[in-house]
């Protein structure tokens, strides 16, 4: 049964701020920062976080007067932006305060280059404790298809100077680059990854597909790097504390400061397995209610990402669209929180009823459609769905079996691995692929790639209705020439986490059992780059040298193709695998 719908609620337009206490606030008194830099606002992209211009009511904001004893600002956290249109791009900090009771007037300078010399505009913000003195502004007006320079004053005080690039323009067909990560478990390393995609300069954008955080405390999972709190966070004082624990990494930060982040959670950014009602690491009661814990990592998700917020004030809402121009749209999913129901045990027997459930949901169906809806109305050439979790068939057939103990080792039928993933939730996958093939009189959609994230590992698949199927019968499938595939998926490694705990038996067993999957590599951590083209997109996979110390380096371990209408993968770099 699909969980009940959630009320949606809107966030409330509150007064600008007071232009004379802003200023003073600032520590400029009623002058500008350098020559001829007035504070010409941002315009409005209509979808502006309405917390991002708050009344400071009687409280001034903090001075800049030392003799007062007013301590300054510091930006401790870096800054961030993301979610990039061709006209606007979201900007984010976090203000260290000395005194946590007062409000900070923070402003935002924009510029075109990085000597800071040609200013685009400035646009304000009042922030305080009701949102951990995070500062979020969504500033429109900009062009597209260029790098800004930005950087935030507060106190007299300067934040480090960030760079961002908008997407660009609708007509625009020009190549893409994406840097796409997943899962970086602090517990288990230095993330080396970050740091290597920092050092690029050809990407539009990093795509985090999940895992940003994790809430395990000290020696749950991993014991490399301690983190802060020590203990699982369960508050919201312990999901803003973690948060702000992973932006003070030096390899996260400058990646932040490189380029604009596109972001949806999965699971860990609240607990592990988690679904609407629950979550496979929370205890009812003991770690108190899970409808509480799951509002608090939500509210420190928004306040703590340079996310756009697809319905301002909503925090349950993440799915949402993105457009770069004629080449490609991203469609961003919550495969987690929204409408999933609970996870069928693993290992799952697709013999099993309830695992083909039509009433079953991953996503429900309010974002089913939304996904359909959009896939078949997108104008762009790619349709790059950003999904959590494992979208192809895990599939092991009964004699493939390793003799030795493992978590297959009892299956007596074909058998999905992972109830966790899509195959848990077979009926719903279904739906979306009749809906890519075409029915009711409907187009087929080509193109779509989906991008995912979660397993901690590299696959590679065709995604088709049964890759056991000949071609000759409905549903069919033909791994030689990828006849029948309607789409195509790169699951990307993690950044740290580690990799899934199955023997090689039991991988060459998947693969036996499984001609849709071109390619699975469990060992290696690192992040991928998706080049989107007008002929192909291409995936490379990246693995770095090390986990355990910070720095390293990188090398191209894997690369594929997927052409231009054929919706099927073909091997880009076969000397990699």
């Amino acid at each position: 049964m699909s969980a009940p719908k959630r009320k949606r609620t809107r966030a409330i337009r509150r007064s600008g701020v007071n232009r004379r206490l802003f200023l003073k606030g600032l520590g400029l008194g009623g002058a500008t920062l350098g020559s001829g830099l007035g504070l010409s606002a941002c315009s409005g992209s209509g979808n502006s976080d309405a917390s991002s211009t708050v009344n400071t009511g009687t409280g001034a904001p903090v001075g800049a007067n030392q003799s007062n004893g007013v301590q300054p600002v510091r930006f401790l956290h870096g800054v961030a932006s993301g979610d990039p249109t061709a006209s606007a791009v979201v900007f984010w900090t976090r203000v260290t305060v000395p005194n946590t009771e007062q409000r900070v007037a923070v402003r935002l300078d924009v510029f075109e280059d990085d000597a800071l010399q040609t200013f685009v505009k400035s646009e304000e913000f009042v922030t305080d404790a009701s949102r951990d003195f995070t500062v979020k502004i969504d500033c429109g007006g900009l062009q597209a298809d260029r790098f800004y320079f930005y950087r935030f004053l507060s106190n007299g005080v300067s934040s480090e100077i960030g760079r961002t690039k908008t997407a660009p323009a609708d007509t625009s067909t020009r190549a893409l680059n994406f840097g796409l990560v997943s899962c970086s478990s602090l517990g288990h390393g230095y993330f080396n990854a970050y740091g290597q995609l920092a050092k690029r300069n050809d990407l539009d954008a990093i795509v985090h597909l999940g895992d940003y955080i994790y809430e395990y405390g000290n020696g749950e999972y991993g014991g490399i790097r301690p983190y802060q709190p020590s203990h699982e966070i369960l508050t919201l004082s312990d999901y803003r504390t973690r948060h702000a624990q992973y932006k003070q990494d030096a390899d996260l930060r400058q990646l932040h400061l490189r380029y604009p982040f596109i972001t949806i959670w999965d699971d860990h950014e609240s607990a592990d397995n988690s679904y609407h009602d629950g979550a496979a690491n929370h205890t009812e009661g003991v770690e108190g209610k899970w409808v509480d814990r799951k509002a608090y990592s939500q509210q420190a998700y928004d306040e703590w990402m340079p996310i756009r917020l697809p319905e301002p004030g909503n925090r349950n809402r993440i799915f949402r669209t993105l457009k770069f121009g004629q080449t490609a749209e991203w469609i961003l999913l919550d495969t987690r929180l929204y409408d999933r129901d609970v996870q069928a045990a693993t290992p799952i027997n697709p013999l099993d009823p309830s695992t083909a459930n039509a009433d079953r949901h991953m996503i429900g169906d309010e974002q089913r459609a939304f996904l359909i809806n959009n896939m078949r109305q997108s104008t762009s050439q790619w349709k790059l769905i950003g999904n959590q979790v494992v979208f192809h068939q895990w599939i092991i057939k009964p004699g493939l079996n390793n003799p030795a103990p493992n978590p297959v080792q009892t299956l007596v039928a074909p058998s999905g691995l992972n109830g966790d993933s899509w195959d848990g939730y077979s009926a719903e996958r279904q739906k979306i692929i009749n809906a890519i093939r075409g029915e009711n009189g409907q187009a087929p959609v080509n193109n779509v790639v989906f991008l995912t994230g979660d397993v901690h590992s590299a696959w590679v698949a065709d995604i088709t209705d049964n890759p056991e199927l000949p071609i000759s019968q409905a549903g069919g499938y033909n791994p030689l020439t990828g006849q029948g595939s309607v789409a195509t998926e790169f699951v990307v490694t993690s950044v740290t986490s580690p990799g899934l705990p199955l023997p090689d038996q039991v991988i060459q067993a998947i693969r036996l059992s499984s001609p849709h999957i071109k390619h699975v590599k469990m060992s290696e951590r690192g992040y991928s780059v998706l080049r989107v083209g007008a002929d192909k997109t291409t995936c490379e996979y990246w693995a770095v040298s090390t986990i355990l110390e910070r720095g390293g380096t990188e090398y191209l371990s894997a690369s594929f193709d997927v052409l231009k209408n054929a919706n099927h993968i073909d091997q880009g770099l076969p000397g990699l695998i």
